[in-house]
Order: structure tokens, then C-alpha cells, then sequence
């Protein structure tokens, strides 16, 4: 729907856009394609350092988890693949999910604290232009906030509350202050800087020659535009990424057409190896078996005539 009304306010031609995708590189494309994979590689780096005070995950495990969560964000708007996945990862270990769903959220708030730890480093590489210091200052604003609203929550502050509270806030806190200091400085700005880099290689399949900085900039206004829900993001990242091409100056079907076809590398590939992890393991998302082989915790003896608190998480 975005996507339609972009090329509907644009003017874009059909028959001028339909050219622009003949004679294009493959080369640049399967690039794309493969390092959309190690862009989930960087990403479930991510998560598991955030995850691992809470869930003992190895890295493999977590890969796989984050890849059938991608399938999922890609069938389900809002990213509901998430939330899926703290749904799975409960049943099939005991934790509360209102812990791995507070253990999610700062996973996700580090993702976009990434965000703003490469920007200056971009900045090293060329002038941006102003809509994405303004972009800059908003997501700034917003991630300072959400990290003292975090950290609040976290401190102990809201020790009162219904369980579910309480459970989310143990997820917050999960993380010592020193090991967020390693994600947000080190692992988070990671994905951000590799996906520049595969945009910008990309865009030789359409003769493109973005630069570090252009990459970003179609970086940031595709994921800004994707906060509009929508399964797999489908026409919002369209949307997003034209606008900002279009602004430096590229004609705007061979824009529209680029980011097309930069949407599908990052999603097909994903899309698939979650569905074959699936298959290969020979389980679904809520079977019997664990897809990740997680077995669940020990409880520990309860004295005789003990009850045990339920978890209203």
C-alpha cells in the first residue's frame, strides 16, 4: 500500500520501471543475497550475548532461532515472528516469557542503539544530509529514553506489582551494565556497517555507485519506514528506500526498482533457511521436540508439604 502510493504521488512509469530491471548484474544481487545471511549471523551474535545471562544458548542455536523468527516476521506483520519466538523458547524451556520478552526488548533496543553508534563512523566517510541528523537526533531521543525507562525498570524501582511486572523487570536486568557495554559499543553497530556495505555492492547490479554515506542514509529511511506493519515489510521498505535514493538524485524507477530488488535478496534467502531449518529438524514451531534441543531447567526439591509459586508469567 505504501509502496503503491509512493509510485502514484512519484508519477513512476511502469514501462520506464519494467526497463530499468533489464540488463541487470547478478553478481551484485547474490552478494546481497549472501550477506543478508551474515547480516542475520551479526544479528543473532546480538542476541545471544543479550540472551545468555538469561537462556544458555549456543550460537548455533541461536542463529537457528533467529532465522525461523525471520520466517515468521516475514508471514506475520509487527514483527510477530518475535514475539512467536519468546512464545516458543517459554514453552519449550520454563522460562516466564514475560522475562524473555524483557530480555527481547533490550535485545531490541540495542539493535537501534546500533543505529546510532555507526552514524558517526559513517560520518567519517561522508557529509549526510540533513533529514538524517534530524533522523539521528529522534532515534537518539528515543533510544536515551527507552534505556533510562530500562534502566529504571530494572533497579528494582517497580518491586510491587502483578508477577508478569515483576518477571519483566528480572528480564531487564538480566544483563550486568558491563556486558551492555560490549553489545551497544562493539557487537550492535556491527549489522548496521555490514549492511551499508552490501547496499552499497548491490547497487552495481543497476549500475548504482552509492556511497558509504547514500547507503546508510537508504539504510535508515527503509527501516524508519518499516515501523508501518506489514508481513515481511512489504511495500513500506519499498517506500522508505526510494524516497531517500530519489533525494540524492537517482531517477526514480531505477530507485524503486533497486530497492525491490534489494528487498527480495533479504528476504528470500532468510525466508527459506528458516523454513528448511524447520524441515531438516523435522519439528514445528510449537511440536513436541525442541527445535533448539533446550531442555528444561531442573527444578529444584521442594520440602514436603511446600507449594510451589506458580509462574504467572
Amino acid at each position: 500500500m505504501a509502496a503503491a502510493a509512493v509510485v502514484f504521488y512519484l508519477g513512476i512509469s511502469q514501462r520506464e520501471l519494467i526497463a530499468s530491471l533489464h540488463g541487470i548484474s547478478d553478481q551484485p544481487l547474490f552478494f546481497a543475497a549472501l550477506g543478508g545471511l551474515v547480516l542475520m549471523a551479526l544479528q543473532a551474535l546480538r542476541w545471544c550475548v543479550v540472551m545468555k545471562p538469561l537462556l544458555n544458548l549456543s550460537y548455533g542455536q541461536a542463529y537457528r532461532a533467529m532465522m525461523v523468527g525471520f520466517t515468521f516476521n516475514v508471514l506475520l506483520p509487527a514483527r510477530g515472528g518475535d514475539l512467536l519466538r519468546v512464545q516458543y523458547l517459554g514453552k519449550r524451556t520454563g522460562i516466564s516469557r514475560a522475562k524473555l520478552l524483557g530480555t527481547e526488548i533490550v535485545d531490541f533496543w540495542s539493535d537501534k542503539w546500533g543505529w546510532v553508534a555507526a552514524f558517526p563512523v559513517l560520518c567519517l566517510l561522508g557529509s549526510p544530509p540533513a533529514w538524517l541528523f534530524r533522523a539521528l537526533m529522534l532515534m537518539g531521543g528515543l533510544v536515551i529514553t527507552v534505556g533510562i525507562l530500562l534502566a529504571l525498570m530494572a533497579s528494582g524501582i517497580l518491586r510491587r506489582g502483578p508477577r508478569w511486572l515483576t518477571n519483566l523487570r528480572d528480564g531487564f536486568a538480566s544483563n550486568h551494565w558491563k556486558r551492555l557495554l560490549l553489545v551497544e559499543t562493539v557487537i550492535a553497530p556491527l549489522p548496521w556497517l555490514w549492511e551499508t556495505f552490501v547496499i552499497m555492492v548491490a547497487g552495481h547490479a543497476l549500475g548504482l555507485n552509492l556511497s558509504p554515506m547514500q547507503a546508510f542514509a537508504a539504510l535508515t529511511a527503509f527501516n524508519v519506514a518499516t515501523t508501518v506493519p506489514s508481513p515481511g515489510n512489504a511495500g513500506s521498505f519499498e517506500a522508505g528506500g526510494t524516497l531517500a535514493l530519489i533525494a540524492f538524485g537517482i531517477p526514480k524507477e531505477t530507485a524503486l526498482a533497486f530497492i525491490f530488488l534489494y528487498h527480495l535478496t533479504q528476504v528470500v534467502p532468510g525466508f527459506m533457511g528458516g523454513v528448511l531449518v524447520l524441515v531438516m529438524e523435522g519439528e514445528t514451531l510449537f511440536g513436541k521436540k525442541s527445535l533448539l534441543h533446550l531442555p528444561k531447567p531442573t527444578l529444584p526439591d521442594v520440602a514436603p508439604g511446600a507449594v510451589a509459586e506458580p509462574d504467572a508469567g
